[in-house]
């Protein structure tokens, strides 16, 4: 990442407390210059001076640190005299880390989904009940199967799990997510564990489990440091579930310069929702064959965690078809403020702009389609699947929160 000088607006403020962002590794390269490198999207590369090395350290202590209490601290460790200059390149280099997010507010969420979606998210895009009992039989799962649930959100599908098995986790980067999905586990009454991390992390933990999903979140992930986890973290038998879905608007809808195939957030190829779900089974199969292949001889004392020697391969995969509307709420529950960023807009003007085009729409209007695929990866696979263009989807309804 090339370093700006920072804008006036991103110096902090003296008493606000930040916190190195944990979203952050701190490394070294061959010849030892320190950098950090974010583990989630985007992978932004930040290099460190000296004296932002030292600075790093003094937001990394539990709870973060106060602009003069991190200053303090880097005065004290060098053993350098606080002259006027030298509080001002300190000031200047804290401000371009907070700007890159390097550092971030003792209080924010590492994710770009924090609390202020969670209503939203769970009122408008609720998990498919027919998707959760499909993964429910095809790995048998019981009161005591373990079970977790990849960068789940707001819980939909963890919380579906949790009905069945007692020992479901949720891991998830976003903070506020997590907390929604256990307040909705204690109202429900059901038992539900949380884990605040990077799925691109799983290859770092010593659990295992019987079953993993990640719905509507891998693209968001580095795909094969979660396959590489997953390799050390599934159980003989274990089963791995992807969800995949995509949104389908006609070109009349009142969002489609949104959420159509023309978006000003991006074009979208007019192909059947098949033609990406086929490459991307392809793929995790082949990653999981090169990962988790006992075909090959070598000595590697973490790779083959609890598998017990039978590959992750490919196991099968369903398609399924969801006609549904997409309005406001749905809108407000998908987009970011990184989304609203792209267009240009306030979001003032843009939220008013939307809530406009929804109001003077009919609801036959807001209709479109919800695409969704399940795909099954299980230890002892064949690396298998059928031919997706040819696969009929089977209708599932919809039911809003």
């Amino acid at each position: 990442m090339t370093k700006q000088k920072p804008t006036p607006a991103a110096f902090a403020r003296p008493a606000e407390r930040l916190r190195a962002s944990p979203s952050f590794v701190q490394a070294l390269t061959l010849d030892g210059r320190p950098y950090v490198a974010k583990e989630t999207e985007p992978y932004i590369q930040y290099w460190l001076s000296e004296r932002e090395r030292v600075l790093l350290g003094q937001f990394a202590a539990r709870g973060g640190a106060s602009l003069a209490e991190a200053t303090a601290g880097y005065f004290r460790s060098r053993g350098l005299a606080p002259t006027a200059a030298e509080r001002a390149r300190v000031a200047r280099d804290i401000a371009g880390m907070r700007e890159a997010g390097v550092l971030m507010g003792a209080d924010e969420d590492t994710s770009r989904y924090d609390a202020r979606i969670v209503r939203d998210y769970v009122a408008h895009r609720p998990f498919p009940r027919e998707i959760a009992q499909a993964i429910v039989d095809s790995a048998a799962i019981g009161r005591d199967t373990r079970v977790v649930d990849l960068a789940g959100g707001p819980g939909d599908l963890a919380l579906a799990l949790a009905a069945r098995s007692q020992r479901v986790s949720l891991m998830e980067l976003s903070r506020g997510f997590l907390a929604a999905a256990r307040k909705r586990a204690r109202d429900l009454g059901v038992p539900l564990a949380t884990v605040h991390d990077s799925c691109n992390r799983l290859v770092y933990r010593d659990d295992t489990w019987d079953v993993a999903t990640v719905s509507q979140a891998l693209h968001w992930l580095d795909d094969v440091a979660v396959c590489r986890g997953l390799v050390r973290a599934l159980a003989a038998g274990g089963h791995f579930f992807v969800v995949h879905s995509a949104m389908e608007v006609p070109d009349t809808h009142p969002l489609a310069y949104l959420l159509g195939h023309d978006s000003i957030l991006g074009r979208k190829a007019r192909a059947p929702f098949a033609t990406e779900v086929q490459p991307l089974v392809r793929r995790l199969d082949r990653l999981f064959e090169a990962l988790d292949t006992t075909a090959v001889q070598r000595v590697d004392l973490n790779e083959r965690g609890a598998g017990g020697g039978a590959g992750l391969r490919a196991d099968g995969v369903a398609l399924f078809r969801q006609a549904r509307p997409f309005g406001l709420g749905y809108a407000r529950g998908f987009l970011t403020p990184r989304h609203i960023a792209v267009t240009g807009m306030t979001p003032e003007d843009f939220w008013a702009d939307a809530e406009a085009r929804c109001a003077a729409a009919a609801p036959a209007q807001l209709m479109g389609t919800h695409h969704w695929a399940l795909l099954h990866f299980r230890r002892g696979g064949l690396g298998e699947w059928p031919d997706l263009l040819a696969l009929a989807p089977r209708e599932i309804g919809y039911e809003s929160a």
